[in-house]
């Protein structure tokens, strides 16, 4: 018990969306997590979290139909309960854990993340490498309570027939040595999809309190085995460019997904284990170029502005403007989001307040927006200490 840990969050979150097609959705969740893991016995490590969810009986019968992001009434569930096993610079976990790759995390936005179960492994055995391999066969998404297949998860999110699969493996490797971090990852998803993606991020030296910085990436992706979802022929080309300034930081970025006709989704690039949180650079609160269903292709671009104040207040402000193709029946958007995040200090710390707000305007109707989010949390470290 010595060396065991226990930690978690409370978190309140509270979301408006003002629509312009239908009824406006309010709703409220309280709820958090208890994550406890065992200290090393000859480096065998076990542990089990813990995530619970309440709306205290404030939210409408009828939410589930309007925001399934969240749990309708209550939520109870061991999100997370492995083994972990760790030898000279490798780390090997089995059983239900968080992770956390370009296409798949846990995008924890929410009260609960998503949580997978399976192994995964990660070795930096080499100077500046690091090495991941994974292989999942259940999900659990942020508002469930219990775990599913991935092949039904995956050709239910992906509008065709549900069906069983062996699962999903990935494999990434990392580079990185002072300004350069070079990664690629390969995605296999049987019967479905393969998935290659690689990226790049390059800091350049700091010129008169100016530290500009580069990142480009690139992804492809075709059907495999029995081609559920028909044929697949997917390509994604993104860059971001910008310059920190002290406190401030300012960027352009700019993806594209281009057109393939007669294939699956007109050749839009498919994220399904993601929610705008895959590695894509113009992701926003509200979507994403993989989530903008009038077309699923076209570019996308984004400006944003962030700053930080001694590490108390976080803000970015950002401006991305969605242009599909039009003549497969895209419908061209624009999103403002502003984010804010403030962390107390002294007898509060760990307590934090963030407010998320999105103002999206778009030619498909049904899209237009006013979302709000807030969201408090209060992070405890070991309980044990």
């Amino acid at each position: 018990m010595r060396q065991s840990t226990l930690t978690g969050n409370i978190r309140s979150y509270f979301q408006t969306r003002d629509l312009d097609t239908q009824a406006d959705v309010s709703a409220y969740s309280l709820g958090g997590k208890l994550k406890f893991e065992t200290g090393s016995l000859n480096g065998l490590k076990a542990g089990t979290a813990f995530y619970m969810a309440t709306d205290l009986n404030v939210n409408r019968d009828d939410l589930g139909s309007k925001n399934g992001l969240l749990p309708v009434s209550s939520l109870s569930t061991v999100g997370e309960a492995f083994l972990k096993y760790s030898f000279s610079k490798t780390e090997f976990t089995f059983g239900r854990h968080k992770i956390d790759t370009p296409f798949m995390n846990p995008s924890d936005a929410f009260i609960a993340p998503v949580t997978y179960f399976g192994y995964s492994l990660k070795n930096n055995s080499f100077d500046h490498y690091e090495f991941t391999a994974l292989h999942v066969t259940e999900i659990k998404l942020r508002q469930n309570n219990s775990f599913e297949d991935t092949g039904q998860y995956l050709t239910k999110r992906l509008g065709v027939t549900p069906a069983n699969t062996s699962g999903t493996t990935a494999l990434g490797v990392k580079w990185e040595k002072e300004n350069l971090k070079i990664e690629g990852w390969e995605y296999y998803l049987p019967d479905l999809f393969n998935m290659v993606f690689f990226q790049g991020d390059f800091q350049f030296q700091k010129v008169s309190g100016l530290q500009p910085f580069l990142s480009i990436q690139m992804g492809q992706q075709f059907d495999v085995g029995d081609s559920l979802l028909g044929d697949v022929e997917a390509t994604a080309f993104g860059v971001n460019i910008g310059t920190r300034a002290g406190p401030a930081k300012l960027a352009y970025a700019f993806n594209y997904l281009p057109e393939n006709r007669g294939r699956f989704r007109n050749g839009g690039f498919l994220s399904p284990y993601s929610f705008a949180t895959d590695a894509l650079y113009t992701n926003s609160l509200d979507g994403g170029l993989t989530l903008k269903d009038s077309a699923f292709v076209g570019a996308a671009h984004k400006w944003t502005v962030n700053w930080e104040f001694n590490n108390i207040i976080w803000s970015e402000l950002s401006y991305t403007y969605f242009d599909l193709i039009k003549s497969v029946g895209g419908k061209d958007s624009r999103e403002i989001n502003v984010d804010v995040i403030y962390k107390f200090q002294g007898m509060l710390k760990g307590l934090s307040l963030r407010n998320r707000l999105a103002f999206v305007e778009s030619d498909k109707f049904s899209e237009n927006l006013i979302e709000n989010r807030l969201q408090a949390q209060y992070v405890f470290d070991n309980l044990f200490n």
